[in-house]
């Protein structure tokens, strides 16, 4: 069995940090698509799909913003920076569960294993 190092507190507060983080980044990205939508008349479906695109940096180019004005170019930055970092940090922490997961199916299969491993080996020496 694994043995957490962490405290049942010190994991609820993660856990409500992930949620925390989760949110404020689905906030922006919500906020920045509706945004597109007002200013450049796209549907929520292109305009979710270009702060996707652009949030990951992936930038295929197949949509772009027509929109000249300073203002306009201001508040992307402000967004694309934002939405970097909180995608960012939403990634990372899901990376951190997606590893403790398979620190925990890596443990619970070297059990399995070495028992079945064993007990085959000593078998296969045994006929020979």
């Amino acid at each position: 069995a694994v043995v957490s190092t962490q405290s049942t507190g010190e994991q609820q507060t993660e856990r409500m940090q992930q949620w925390i983080t989760m949110a404020f980044c689905l906030t922006v990205i919500l906020t920045f698509s509706i945004y597109l939508c007002i200013m450049e008349g796209w549907s929520f479906i292109d305009s979710l799909y270009f702060t996707f695109v652009s949030f990951t940096t992936i930038g295929f180019g197949d949509l772009y913003p027509s929109s000249s004005s300073t203002d306009f170019h201001i508040i992307f930055i402000f967004f694309l920076i934002l939405g970097l970092i909180s995608l960012g940090t939403v990634i990372e922490a899901q990376t951190d569960n997606f590893g403790r997961l398979l620190s925990t199916i890596s443990s619970s299969c070297d059990c399995l294993c070495k028992n079945r491993c064993l007990g085959g080996g000593q078998r296969e020496q045994a006929e020979a």
